[in-house]
């Protein structure tokens, strides 16, 4: 009896002391079991991250076939424009059957992805669309040959049957690339949110083994936690309304706002060359087709430029006709001149724009300014802006496109 006594004394003393071998047990037996469910939350958090890597990859072969399928429309294009030049047809049509072979090609890479457990309807909508471009190739297929060889008439590649075969494969591929974007980006926020409910997870996990393990009180961390998340979400949401502030809605680059900021702190330690470049009779667009078209046009310029130039210069949508281009400043001047001239000639390409084809001349602006040779880069542009209207003046007496130094 009194060794009960002295037994239920000492645990007694144990827990007054602030050690409960009880709460110590059952908190070390949760501690296992939160870590198994850690451990399997990890795995499944991993698990679904590889099922987003077959969803990239499955948007990358939607995002080629979409612009070989573009690059087919600008041959079709090219043909329309100069049916001709028995050179340009024929080269035309070269490119299009490698640019179809490319689109097989990927389709069938496409086709070997799992993807039932990403996104299931996924392969069913790639397969109506690709039906709607096959449709399209072949009515212009069993005609190509014939073309190249001068047997039949350019015209028979762009019928009003072909034309709304075409018109409704491009817009199923397009819609086909927005959506599957969107269904990517959606999977990786919730692999995002799955990671970060893991983490913190974990962190609980730890707290409660640290707690069972040395006996002491655990820390109130919520207060802390949610401090910090509401910190984070208002930087967040501030980063957010400048990236929105300094963004182009049409093309998604930079706008003239962002520039000047940028342009601002460069011209203070270092040299700067940029060219500005701006669409001549941009308003015919709005006046003959509608302002969507306009929008599309830009937009469509827009990725041609990031495409073939984003990596080697930076580019700004400063107007709704015109982009701003600014070399690094590790770019030798010489060498300057070619790369404007190379992109005056991509903006004054004619494109497919929805059922019409739109040509426009482009003016540009070509200018080299020393450190502090201005004050500001508003001032800088003041110059930049008369230069440009002098320069689309002569664009329309000439009809061509000009590319002048600033002066």
């Amino acid at each position: 009896m009194k060794k009960d006594e002295k037994e239920q004394s000492r645990n007694q003393n144990a827990i007054i002391e602030g050690f409960n071998p009880n709460v110590y047990r059952s908190l070390s037996l949760l501690f296992i079991v939160l870590t198994i469910i850690n451990l399997a939350a990890i795995v499944y958090a991993f698990a679904r991250t590889g099922y987003g890597l077959w969803h990239a990859e499955a948007l990358s072969c939607i995002a080629k076939i979409d612009g070989s399928f573009d690059d087919i429309n600008q041959s079709i294009l090219k043909i329309q424009l100069h049916p001709e030049d028995s050179q340009n047809v024929s080269s035309c049509v070269d490119n299009i059957l490698t640019y179809h072979q490319e689109i097989v090609e990927t389709t069938q890479k496409f086709r070997g992805i799992k993807l039932s457990n990403v996104d299931p309807a996924l392969p069913v909508k790639f397969e109506n669309t690709m039906k709607k471009a096959d449709r399209y190739y072949d009515a212009i297929a069993s005609n190509l040959n014939n073309v190249k060889i001068g047997i039949a008439e350019t015209s028979v590649l762009h019928n009003f049957e072909i034309e709304n075969l075409r018109e409704d494969a491009t817009t199923a591929l397009h819609r086909l690339f927005t959506e599957s974007d969107a269904a990517t980006y959606q999977f990786f926020c919730r692999v995002g949110q799955r990671f970060l409910l893991v983490i913190l997870f974990l962190l609980l996990t730890m707290s409660a083994g640290l707690y069972a393990i040395s006996r002491i009180k655990k820390h109130d961390l919520a207060f802390a936690l949610e401090l910090q998340s509401s910190k984070q979400k208002t930087a967040n949401i501030r980063q957010k309304a400048v990236e929105i502030a300094y963004t182009n809605v049409v093309t998604n680059l930079k706008n003239r706002y962002a520039m000047l900021e940028e342009l601002d702190e460069r011209m203070k330690n270092e040299d700067i060359s940029l060219v500005l470049y701006d669409f001549n009779n941009f308003k015919s667009i709005n006046e003959q087709f509608g302002r969507d078209y306009a929008d599309d046009f830009v937009a469509y310029m827009s990725k041609k430029l990031i495409k073939t130039f984003g990596d080697q210069v930076e580019i700004f949508s400063t107007e709704t006709d015109e982009f701003c281009v600014v070399f690094d400043k590790e770019m030798p001047k010489s060498k300057t001149v070619g790369m404007a001239q190379k992109i005056m000639s991509l903006l004054s390409q004619p494109v497919q724009v929805r059922s019409a084809a739109i040509q426009l001349t482009v003016a540009g602006c070509l200018c080299y300014y020393p450190v502090n040779a201005y004050k500001s880069a508003s001032k800088l542009f003041v110059a930049v802006d008369q230069s440009i209207r002098r320069t689309k003046r002569l664009c329309a007496e000439q009809g061509v496109s000009l590319l002048a130094p600033l002066g």
